[in-house]
């Protein structure tokens, strides 16, 4: 404890320094070991090198999380965890995470609050916001950026409040990336994507064994995309991951990391949603639809020529792994991060008449764009939603330490786990303002031009415009798995918690506190405990049974590098959102191990649950309890030697409980689709029917379906229900490979995200091509 106590009482610049400095401190006895490993000399035979990583495990409950502090197989995790494998990635022709997020039921994606933009990879896990929950090998990524799949080994979505292992947030989950490592053996593979759209797109993967123990793999991409079906919306990016890994099969490894990806996109805010009033109910019905839903192109983009989002994403990374003895393990993972983002969006809105927050009078709506819309007319759209946006600059460093410890203590079994994880992040921003007006557009012939000379400008000292935040955070964590028999076993663990926010804002005119142009400040501390609870029995190896209790805590300001205001001055010392999370639930596999199958019963409870206002951006309490539970299945693994299949289902039943707005109560909680369906399965033809033909002839196919879901607690508006019948077909030879995917064979309208008032459509049916060339060698003389 005396230890626990002066690492607390260190600033959390020098603390994360400090861990850092434990990792880089293993490096000269790397170089020692690789100067002892001296590559042999000419005509001596080395052994053949395995190259790992290849012909993973189809049943995905045999995987591991890649995350040092949770240790073992999914298998043996006492929650809900689905885990999206390099090979299904491939075989989807997946790009990007927000893809592969799609083979999980109960993943929603939003759009972004007003200033704070698109942010990136939004995503809801079970309905709850999850956008502070992303993670890459364990560590938080805390960029804004759409991320590329390119440097992925895998995808872990661990389902329920996580605060025990992650700290802060993870309310419905956490999203958690494996990057691809360094292995021992030689292996080059190129690949080209070109699909409609159009899409043109390269990777290229090449791993170089330098030693008997150290290699280096470096993985390069470029992305060029016309998104096919929305008009004037790009997504190109580039980037390229470099990691060398020393050690490799021994006690002691580390893993040096670099990740950069730039990015320049069209921000799509989609379509105004319309909600009809008064006699247009009576031919409509009552619940706001996207524009979309009444006719407009699900091509039509109501942004402008001006519209941008130029990221850059910078993040070192350190891993290091020391197997002490045959019962401890210490981990030490660090991460700095450093990005930018440059962002300009026009956010489309179409009135029903009555002003921000209030229903209008009959009169007003009959003279609004909603009514006149719907009555085949082509009304004015507005351009609002608060500042257009920002220049933005990030910096982060995280450094989380973990023992792994088993051993006995008479005859209990224990497996503990502890550590220490601080991070600190800072970020500041530059408002944008604009110079003149984008002038009018109308809701079916939106103008895409610059048509009236209106330009942006950076303006720091004007309208709020120069925004600065910073996050800390220490925590310490312990959990004991203690075996009372061989196949029943108990988990306990805590986590505490301090985080700190600070926020200031350049303040202009009368309204500032001393009623003059000045700096306002806003901070906010909050200390939280999350502890977790599970009862596991284990009668057989293949075989888990378990019911598990958590506490999270969501305390104001924890997404810095998302909203434009972190913390509201005005209401300053808001309680932590708290989440609390019950689970029973069963994973088994076949007894060859081929076929996992999951199923489980939850419910999660939110209370004190805020939002970031859209127009002023300030942190606003609602007041809500808000109640998620449901179940959930899964299947995954081989069917047969050549028939494999992923699939999940998931219901949910979700409930407004206590609000401070009463008809909201009993209401539905927005963004919780009832009934979610994910399917992917692949038969290798050339398995057990062509078997004649050389190579490797495999089909496949897959299904997505979400039920339609509210856009907010007054459950006014929905995004209409989302059907994807995708199919694969792929032949390998040798070290080349072929793939036909098509997306959406039925053509439907379906859409990607949503907030309470905008859609955004995806595409309609889509295909790509990709070739590929794999070239592996094994190390000989």
């Amino acid at each position: 404890m005396k230890t626990l106590r002066t690492l607390r009482d260190t600033s959390p610049n020098a603390a994360w320094t400090a861990g850092l400095a434990v990792t880089m401190s293993a490096l000269p006895m790397f170089a020692a070991q690789a100067q002892q490993a001296a590559t042999p000399a000419t005509g001596e035979e080395l052994p053949t090198v395995t190259v790992e990583g290849e012909n993973a495990q189809a049943n995905t409950l045999e995987a591991t999380t890649g995350i040092s502090r949770l240790p073992g197989r999914v298998q043996d995790i006492p929650q809900t965890v689905q885990v999206i494998t390099q090979q299904t990635m491939q075989e989807q022709g997946v790009t990007t995470l927000e893809q592969a997020l799609r083979n999980v039921p109960g993943v929603t994606v939003g759009i972004g609050e007003g200033g704070g933009g698109m942010n990136g990879d939004q995503f809801r896990i079970r309905g709850f916001q999850s956008k502070g929950d992303v993670y890459i090998n364990g560590l938080r990524d805390f960029g804004v950026y759409v991320r590329d799949s390119f440097a992925y080994e895998s995808v872990e979505v661990l389902k329920g409040p996580s605060s025990e292992s992650f700290g802060a947030g993870t309310t419905g989950g956490a999203i958690n990336s494996t990057l691809k490592q360094a292995h021992l053996g030689d292996k080059t593979d190129i690949e080209g994507q070109f699909g409609t759209g159009p899409l043109y797109r390269g990777v290229f993967d090449i791993n170089k064994q330098l030693d008997e123990t150290t290699a280096l793999r470096v993985v390069g991409m470029v992305n060029e995309q016309d998104v096919a079906d929305r008009d004037h919306v790009e997504s190109n990016r580039y980037g390229i991951m470099a990691d060398l890994g020393f050690g490799l099969g021994t006690d002691q490894t580390l893993h040096l990391n670099y990740l950069y990806q730039n990015g320049s996109r069209t921000p799509d805010y989609g379509v105004p949603i319309v909600t009809p009033k008064y006699g247009d109910v009576a031919r409509y019905g009552s619940l706001g639809k996207p524009v979309t839903e009444w006719g407009v192109p699900r091509s039509t983009f109501y942004g402008k020529v001006t519209d941008h989002d130029d990221t850059e994403a910078n993040m070192f990374t350190a891993n290091f792994r020391r197997e002490v003895n045959d019962w401890l393990t210490i981990t030490n993972d660090s991460r700095v991060g450093y990005y930018t983002r440059n962002f300009a969006t026009t956010v489309p809105g179409c009135s029903n008449g009555g002003a921000r927050g209030q229903e209008p009078t009959e009169a007003q709506y009959d003279g609004s764009c909603v009514h006149e819309f719907l009555n085949g007319g082509n009304p004015d759209i507005s351009f609002g939603g608060g500042n257009p946006g920002f220049d933005q600059t990030s910096w982060s460093g995280q450094n989380v330490t973990t023992a792994i410890a088993k051993f006995n203590t008479g005859f209990l079994r224990h497996e503990v786990v502890a550590g220490i994880d601080m991070y600190i992040v800072d970020d500041e921003r530059t408002l944008i303002s604009v110079a003149g007006d984008k002038g009018t557009s109308t809701i079916r012939n939106p103008i895409y031009a610059n048509t009236t000379g209106y330009f942006l400008y950076a303006n720091p000292l004007g309208n709020n415009g120069q925004r600065e935040s910073t996050a800390t955070d220490f925590g310490a964590f312990v959990s004991d798995r203690i075996w009372l028999t061989e196949q029943l076993s108990i988990l306990g663990g805590i986590r505490y918690d301090s985080y700190s926010a600070d926020y200031s804002f350049w303040c202009v005119g009368a309204t500032c506190a001393n009623g003059s142009d000045s700096w306002t400040n806003a901070e906010s501390t909050t200390q939280f405990s999350s502890p977790k609870a599970s009862v596991i029995w284990e009668p057989t190896a293949n075989q888990t049974y378990y019911a598990s209790w958590a506490r999270s805590y969501s305390p104001q300001g924890m997404f810095p590098t998302n909203d434009i205001t972190v913390v509201n001055p005005t209401q300053n010392n808001l309680e932590p959102e708290e989440n609390e999370t019950y689970e029973i639930g069963f994973k088994v596999s076949t007894p060859d191990g081929r076929l996992g199958f999951t199923g489980s019963l939850f419910r999660v409870d939110k209370s004190n649950a805020y939002y970031v206002d859209p127009i002023t951006f300030d942190t606003v309490e609602t007041g809500e309890n808000q109640r998620v539970q449901g179940v959930e299945l899964g299947m995954t693994g081989n069917i047969t030697r050549a028939w494999t299949i992923q699939a999940a289902y998931a219901y949910y039943d979700s409930e407004i409980q206590t609000s401070t707005t009463a008809s909201y109560i009993g209401n539905d909680v927005p963004f919780v689709s009832e009934n979610n369906f994910t399917l992917w399965t692949t038969y290798e033809l050339t398995q057990d029917v062509l078997t004649q033909v050389p190579g490797k002839l495999m089909i496949g196919g897959g299904i997505t379906y979400a039920s339609e879901y509210y856009t907010n607690s007054a459950n006014t508006a929905i995004i209409p229900e989302t059907f994807s019948l995708d199919a694969l077909i792929s032949y390998e030879y040798e070290n080349y490979r072929i793939a036909l995917n098509a997306y959406n064979l039925t053509d439907e309208l379906n859409y990607a995200a949503g907030w309470g008032n905008r859609a955004v459509p995806s595409a309609g049916r889509t295909f790509t091509l990709t070739v590929g060339d794999l070239l592996i060698a094994a190390i000989t003389t």
